[in-house]
């Protein structure tokens, strides 16, 4: 047989074939008609289509577990604040107070020496002011056991500064309570200088209503300063003033 005769029957055979393959086709498909692929851009297109399935969801990592010795230490609770070991301590009435330990954890050790001074303090409405002359500075105390509940200010009183301002008229007394004034010497002028301080503390309070008392009283008492504040007694009472958050108690 010459390649002429066989090339009719390869055609035949190959047009037969395909014709065997899209009746098998119908056969398995019977009544269902084959729908189109849609491509990426025709979703995209389609606003029926949730954009979040155009999205691949990212596979999730594992995470890496810590070895044993990387762990975090237990936390323990309740335990005591470590006390301060100081090269000195304070003494007399003012080491009473520092033995205290919420004083003493608050305080830290002295930086000072305990020294004795003759100082001046006046009531008043809202407050106290204490004189503290060594250190030429006037404390003033407010609202007790309360953070910004006191301030040191500079006491810049001098000798032919004047006593008082008698344009300034304290309110008048109710019956039974309290006489006030306006304060005198170095704590009026710190009083009359700055009107912020004159509206928080308010009018000094006198001792009576006679023409010539007086609302300063004078002390003979102790100060020693610490790592975090100071002790300041005048007398009578013990002033610990804090300073981490600038609060103030009384012993």
């Amino acid at each position: 047989m010459t390649p002429k005769t066989q090339k009719p029957l390869r055609v035949f055979v190959s047009v037969g074939l395909v014709m065997l393959l899209v009746g098998c086709e119908a056969v398995r498909f019977r009544g269902i008609t084959p729908q189109p692929t849609l491509s990426l851009e025709a979703v995209a297109a389609s606003p029926t289509i949730a954009p979040q399935l155009l999205t691949p969801v990212p596979t999730p990592t594992p995470s890496a577990v810590p070895p044993a010795a990387a762990a975090s230490p237990t936390p323990t609770f309740g335990l005591p604040l470590p006390q301060p070991t100081c090269a000195s301590t304070p003494q007399w009435g003012l080491g009473d107070v520092w033995q205290n330990e919420g004083v003493r954890t608050r305080l830290g050790c002295p930086v000072s020496e305990q020294l004795g001074v003759q100082g001046e303090e006046v009531f008043f409405q809202n407050g106290h002011l204490l004189w503290r002359p060594e250190a030429g500075l006037i404390y003033a105390l407010f609202a007790m056991e309360q953070p910004n509940g006191w301030v040191a200010l500079v006491d810049t009183f001098q000798p032919e500064d004047a006593d008082s301002e008698p344009s300034l008229t304290p309110p008048a007394p109710s019956a039974g309570g309290a006489i006030y004034d306006q304060p005198m010497g170095r704590f009026g002028k710190l009083w009359r200088d700055d009107p912020h301080l004159r509206e928080k503390l308010g009018w000094a309070i006198k001792e009576s209503d006679q023409p010539d008392a007086a609302s300063t009283f004078v002390f003979t008492g102790a100060v020693q300063d610490f790592e975090r504040g100071l002790l300041f007694w005048n007398g009578k009472s013990c002033f610990v003033l804090r300073t981490d958050d600038m609060s103030w108690t009384m012993y």
